[in-house]
């Protein structure tokens, strides 16, 4: 490879690992949460959304608005409310079951201060 191939290899890889997916294959070892929290099914609408396009990341975004409103009901009708980040307490004990490694509570409070900032509109 050129210098120039391996400065864009490079470049597609940082970009690649500061998407913010979420790694998880909904294998399930980190189930059943003790608090009830749906880990997989979290992450698999938070995943969904942004691969679908339909991820709210700025006011200034083209149709905001319709935007934030539907994230937040499909939210609500995906993952039932008990069973929602923001129910998760950080115990961990998830996390030494998780094959990918994953910082579960993490991502988790990641995912819960997104879905508070699209609630109360401090979204930037």
């Amino acid at each position: 490879l050129t210098e120039e191939e391996k400065a864009m290899l490079d470049a597609l890889g940082k970009k690649i690992n500061d998407f913010p997916l979420v790694k998880c294959t909904a294998c399930q070892y980190c189930m059943p949460c003790p608090y009830g929290i749906d880990i997989p099914g979290i992450f698999r609408f938070y995943n969904e959304q942004i691969n679908a396009d339909s991820y709210v990341s700025s006011k200034e975004q083209k149709h905001y608005a319709r935007m934030r409103r539907k994230y937040l009901l499909e939210y609500n009708k995906a993952i039932p409310t008990v069973r929602q980040a923001d129910h998760c307490i950080g115990c961990a004990k998830c996390m030494s079951h998780c094959p990918q490694r994953i910082k579960i509570p993490v991502e988790l409070q990641r995912i819960d201060k997104y879905i508070e900032s699209l609630k109360q509109e401090t979204i930037l």
